[in-house]
């Protein structure tokens, strides 16, 4: 990977898992975040705009379980576009993973030079 693909896989995983937990409650970072044509077809099988996921992230506040993430793969499909695919999972009480989900996502630049979230997909693992 060259250094500046690099940088941008860095910079791209980081802005994924801040929404795992650590900003999702985050009104102002998510609006910023989240691409205006926002798309999400989640691990149930319904399909959030940016509004519908907003909304919910307001209700929830942090009543979630940690979310772990592992095998983070980014591919660039076009110069301002990138493709971000990995493994999440939660912890149940014992220590064992359990609600592995592979995701991928797509990273736009925008205009003004924020990289912003367009498309995100969530697909449950096969026990």
């Amino acid at each position: 990977m060259k250094q500046e693909n690099s940088t941008i896989f860095s910079l791209i995983k980081n802005l994924e898992m801040s929404l795992h937990r650590e900003k999702r409650n985050d009104n102002n970072w998510v609006n910023t975040i989240l691409h205006d044509d926002f798309l999400e077809i989640g691990k149930s099988g319904y399909v959030y705009t940016k509004k519908i996921v907003e909304d919910a992230l307001k209700e929830e506040r942090n009543t979630i379980s940690q979310i772990f993430s592992k095998n983070f793969n980014m591919q660039n499909l076009d110069k301002n576009i990138v493709l971000l695919t990995y493994q999440s999972y939660e912890m149940d009480k014992s220590g064992h993973p359990h609600n592995k989900v592979l995701r991928s996502s797509i990273w736009q630049l925008s205009a003004s030079g924020t990289w912003q979230l367009r498309f995100h997909q969530g697909t449950k693992m096969a026990d």
